[in-house]
């Protein structure tokens, strides 16, 4: 047994070094298969496409156009690596413009994107976008180290229809436009980042008509309306038709065009036109200033709505929707000096012609300008004599017939106030007891709290908004029932 043993011990480092040399023959072995693969013989090197006619079209931009691709050719059994060199010219040029590309070793196909050969094709050849050209390709080989074994594929003829891409800008002209027919100050669209030829618009659009010019400055080329209202048409020339969309109602409107497919959509934007509106003339206590006139306020739970509570002077006034510029657009009435209980509003550009409201007779009023539905409200202000608190954060509770009064401040038929109690709980106020069906003034914001500054009147009760006290504690709450203002202070 020892004997044994010993035997296969010694022969255990022989056995394996025998399989270590089998494998580095094995391994040599395959490496020159690899090489003799690599040569390839006396194999001809040949050029072919995917196809021999391409239409571009650039709305398919990123798309492949064209596929060449090529034998690997032979280095004559040299073992030596192979490099190819790609050339493409306009057919007729025997190659003397050609675009040269090295592609480097092991390479066999080249792919054109859609966008890349109409590029390529209308910049380096100046071929005019729109027209087909006729292409040649060839591939030239190179053997390292032995330029005596370059060698030359055959020409691969092929057919390139180009188009002419669409403008990169667009702009927004007419009279029912922010800036008019002047197009040096036409409204810019926004370009997509993701979809080429495709602009959108945001904005307020007069009644009246439009189109879009690519160039500031320039009417042409234009796009115009074209077969309906959801197309458009390329003009190219005054002697073409200057057809032109037209926007029957004002308001804020949202506008998507698509170049490539020459389709528009023109929707009603459901946000207002302005965040921001002013009241400017000697009936308001700012007079005639427009840099810097008394502002409306926005009802914040109606963004088209607007507010102007104030005690107006015998005169007239006009809602500017900017500042500092007497020469911006207007809301005003549809005549000059309406009856005040006339509802009707429009926007002017530039403030003509200069229609204006009046006030005959001087004393507080409450404004209410709603941009949806193009209306105002011009309402003589009466105050209430009597205002309740009412809620479980009051002292009464929920009690609509007995709520806790509120008491009015002397010398200002506006103000009321209430120093006391409150607990956690919510309140609102009243303006009538026994009939929960009444008016109120309410939150702007449902749940507001102490530091809240505005209240808002509401008809019948509805939306029920309510005020929260969170922590309970001696309180004084002011409010301005004119101004629409409340102060809650912890005491």
């Amino acid at each position: 047994m020892l004997a044994y043993n010993h035997t296969i011990q010694k022969t255990k480092p022989v056995y394996l070094a025998g399989l270590t040399l089998a494998f580095l023959l094995l391994f040599f072995s395959c490496k020159k298969v690899d090489k003799m693969e690599l040569n390839k013989g006396d194999n001809p090197l040949t050029l072919s496409a995917d196809k021999s006619s391409v239409v571009l079209e650039e709305k398919n931009r990123s798309a492949d156009a064209v596929i060449l691709n090529w034998t690997s050719g032979s280095n004559k059994g040299t073992n030596a690596s192979i490099s190819y060199t790609l050339k493409i010219d306009k057919q007729g040029n025997n190659f003397s413009q050609a675009i040269t590309e090295e592609m480097g070793k092991a390479v066999l196909t080249r792919k054109y994107s859609v966008n890349d050969l109409n590029d390529l094709v209308t910049s380096h050849w100046s071929t005019t976008p729109g027209a087909e050209v006729t292409l040649e390709a060839k591939v030239i080989l190179a053997v390292s180290n032995d330029p005596r074994l370059t060698d030359s594929s055959n020409v691969f003829v092929f057919k390139v229809k180009t188009y002419q891409p669409v403008s990169t800008t667009l702009y927004l002209i007419g009279d029912a436009a922010p800036n008019g027919w002047d197009n040096n100050q036409a409204e810019a669209l926004s370009p997509s980042l993701s979809e080429p030829g495709v602009f959108t618009w945001q904005g307020q659009l007069r009644a009246g008509d439009f189109k879009f010019i690519t160039t500031l400055g320039q009417f042409l080329p234009s796009y115009n309306k074209g077969t309906d209202v959801d197309h458009l048409i390329y003009r190219t020339s005054d002697s073409e038709p200057d057809d032109k969309f037209t926007n029957i109602s004002q308001g804020m409107y949202n506008i998507t065009v698509n170049l490539l497919n020459l389709t528009i959509s023109v929707t009603a934007a459901n946000t207002p036109p302005y965040t921001r509106l002013w009241m400017l003339g000697d009936a308001v206590p700012t007079g005639w200033n427009i840099d810097n006139p008394s502002e409306m306020r926005v009802d914040s739970s109606n963004m088209f709505v607007f507010t102007y509570n104030e005690i107006l002077n015998a005169g007239e006034f006009k809602i500017p929707v900017a500042t500092g510029n007497f020469s911006t657009d207007y809301y005003m009435p549809l005549t000059n000096h309406p009856a005040i209980t006339e509802t009707s509003v429009q926007l002017v550009p530039n403030g003509s012609p200069d229609n204006k409201w009046q006030i005959t007779n001087p004393g507080p009023y409450k404004i209410k300008l709603d941009l949806q539905n193009q209306t105002i409200q011009i309402k003589p202000f009466t105050p209430y004599t009597n205002i309740w608190m009412v809620g479980d954060a009051t002292p009464a509770g929920w009690n609509i017939d007995n709520p806790q009064p509120m008491t009015p401040v002397a010398g200002n038929p506006y103000e009321f106030t209430y120093t006391g109690p409150m607990s956690v709980g919510e309140f609102k106020f009243p303006l009538a007891t026994g009939n929960w069906g009444c008016d109120y003034f309410m939150p702007v914001i449902n749940g507001s709290g102490p530091g809240s500054t505005q209240m808002k009147f509401v008809a019948s009760g509805s939306p029920d908004f309510k005020w929260k006290i969170a922590q309970a504690g001696n309180y004084k709450i002011t409010i301005n029932q004119l101004y629409e203002t409340i102060s809650i202070v912890k005491q």
